[in-house]
């Protein structure tokens, strides 16, 4: 009887065995290794690069264009990183939380991206803003910068 319990069990744990085994080689497990990291808001970066140049966290209303230089680090093939700009609040009282743009690229490796804002021909209304950053549709950093 005891070896009949003991061989239940082994069967009971093969089985289990197969079933995780078939469950891992039917699904895609999938991770990254891509990090984000370095995010530095900027009036210029780099053209070849894409490192800060001018680094700032606040702007003027008439600043042409304003960056973000963020550093990807050991990116498989086909990673996406989203920006997401967001004013969050100041002098333009109807919009708080307002989604201005968004802006998808698709790449690989370590190296540093950018982003960019161009200004509206109203100039950028003063306040507070947040740049978000997603790796995957995952979001990994949010970045605030102020109009002044």
């Amino acid at each position: 009887m005891r070896n009949h319990t003991f061989y239940q069990k082994k069967a009971l744990f093969l089985s289990l065995v197969i079933l995780i085994s078939l469950f891992f080689v039917e699904c895609e497990v999938g991770f990254s290794t891509a990090k984000l990291g370095e995010a530095t808001m900027c009036t210029k970066v780099d053209e070849k690069t894409k490192k800060p140049v001018e680094k700032t966290d606040v702007f003027t209303s008439d600043t042409p264009e304003i960056f973000c230089s963020v550093k990807l680090s050991n990116a498989p093939s086909d990673t996406n990183i989203k920006s997401e700009w967001i004013y969050v609040k100041g002098e333009a009282e109807d919009l708080s939380d307002y989604k201005i743009d968004e802006f998808t690229i698709t790449t690989d490796g370590t190296k540093y991206i950018s982003f960019s804002l161009a200004r509206p021909n109203t100039g950028f209304p003063k306040g507070e803003y947040i740049l978000k950053l997603y790796l995957d549709d995952e979001i990994k950093l949010n970045v605030s910068f102020k109009v002044d």
